[in-house]
Order: structure tokens, then sequence, then C-alpha cells
């Protein structure tokens, strides 16, 4: 079974690479690209960065607590 731990951090790597992708667009956007879209994908990313690390947290939070009970 995968942890919401490890689902998390590899969310995390997904949302950062698409992050640098869309920042790449931004600042060097071609003729054949929507800047508009580049920002809209660096927006998007930017949530998914704030999502995962939320849920990375929780999850670190909980494993915490249960450690704590066990010991």
């Amino acid at each position: 079974m995968i942890s919401a731990a490890s689902t998390s951090m590899a969310g995390l790597g997904a949302a950062f690479q698409r992050l640098d992708g869309a920042a790449a667009r931004v600042a060097a956007p071609r003729a054949a690209s929507d800047p508009t879209a580049a920002v809209v994908d660096a927006v998007q990313a930017k949530v998914e960065v704030g999502l995962n690390a939320a849920v990375l947290k929780s999850t670190l939070d909980a494993e915490k607590r249960v450690l704590d009970i066990l010991v």
C-alpha cells in the first residue's frame, strides 16, 4: 500500500516540475505558445504544491501522534 506521505511527495515533485515548465514558458514565450495559458498553469501548479504540502504535513502530524500514543 502506498502511504499518503509517498503520494504527497510524488505530487509535490510533479507540481514543481509543472511550475518550472510554466515559469520557463512565461519567461521565454514563443510565438506559438500562449503566455496566458502558461500563467494559468503556473497558478495551478502553485495550488497543487500547497495542497500536497498540506497533505504531507497532516500525514506527518498524524504519524507523530500515533508514535506519541505508542511510546
